[in-house]
């Protein structure tokens, strides 16, 4: 099988998107599919901000025209690549299936009318429609073909023998964006007797660090982006890992499977698709609120709850395997295939 995937973010880029993209396309040609990936970065592309429209992507037609592909499978939301490649692969005659990532929850009400758009008129062009968690699978009322694929997690990758250390040990893994909830992470830890180590970077990371200094926040570490391998060590050695959202943008949550495979105990914010992941495991707060969040990490202090956590998530990641999810998704593009 020839299996185009178009999708706004791809390696070198580190973040989910990328993340997800790689693995499943790892697997699937281990599996003897053949698998192109475009990105955004294959496009003529203009970033203000936050938004990043995409002017022109003649080249990634060509390939929607000449590639001989049997699926194009396309993951969104991401306005002006998304909906655009959707509706040329369905004029290339070719099935196509839309991989549906999270919602548009932020540059409202913008947002908002893009999602109802979707619903109503976007997902119209797909053969077939893949959610990560139940809480959007049940949300979407489009009629059209559904599946429920959760991502996974390398479990060999991240485990390991864990790094002794004395002091209380917090950690922070994305990209430095607004929806990340830093902010409300920083606020959360003024005071409290621990470190908190960030990893990511971004537009916002200056903004992020002014604020830690703001706050007089001493304890607080900014490593940049990291490779796996360093990324791996400072799973190994925290205590916790949290993640602070605050709005459905986040949808899944993939780092704190990598965490809880290391051994860490998790806190999350309390939101659809990422509750479904770490409901499981991990303690969800209220997103945006820094005295919730605060109580939970307080909580976690305590080493014999913790610990409990810790094997709430061993014993929960091992649902979690990337070959599981090429083979799932080979089902859905023989599904598509197969019908006329």
């Amino acid at each position: 099988m020839k299996v185009l995937h178009l999708i706004s973010e791809k390696p070198p880029v580190i973040s989910g998107f990328s993340r997800v993209i790689s693995r499943l396309t790892e697997e699937l040609t281990r599996m003897g599919h053949v698998v192109d990936v475009f990105s955004a970065k294959d496009c003529l592309a203009k970033t203000i901000g936050e938004i990043k429209i995409v002017i022109s992507a003649n080249r990634i037609a060509n390939f929607l025209k000449n590639g001989g592909y049997d699926v194009i499978n396309v993951h969104g939301h991401s306005p002006t690549f998304s909906d655009r490649f959707l509706f040329f692969s369905k004029l290339s005659k070719r099935k196509v299936v839309y991989t549906f990532h999270y919602p548009i929850d932020v540059f409202r009400p913008f947002g908002t009318l893009y999602n109802v758009l979707f619903e109503r008129f976007f997902s119209g062009f797909a053969d077939a429609i893949v959610f990560t968690t139940e809480s959007y699978f049940k949300r979407f009322r489009a009629p059209v073909k559904k599946y429920l694929i959760p991502w996974g997690v390398d479990v060999n990758m991240f485990s390991g023998e864990r790094i002794p250390h004395k002091e209380y040990r917090l950690l922070f893994v994305g990209q430095m964006r607004p929806y990340k909830g830093l902010e409300t992470l920083l606020k959360a830890i003024r005071g409290l007797d621990a470190t908190l180590d960030i990893v990511g970077d971004g537009p916002y990371r200056a903004r992020y660090e002014a604020y830690a200094k703001k706050l007089g926040l001493s304890n607080v570490y900014f490593h940049g982006a990291v490779d796996d391998k360093v990324l791996r060590l400072l799973y190994l050695g925290s205590d916790v890992l949290v993640l602070p959202s605050v709005c459905a943008n986040e949808a899944f949550g993939l780092v704190t499977l990598e965490a809880a495979s290391a051994g860490c105990a998790v806190v999350a914010s309390d939101l659809p698709g990422v509750r479904d992941v770490v409901g499981e495991f991990g303690v969800l707060v209220t997103p945006d609120d820094a005295y919730c969040l605060r109580d939970a990490l307080l909580m976690l202090r305590d080493e014999a709850v913790r610990k409990e956590y810790v094997n709430r998530g061993f014993k929960a990641v091992t649902k979690y395997s990337w070959r599981r999810v090429a083979e799932d998704y080979v089902k859905v593009y023989q599904d598509v295939l197969s019908t006329v």
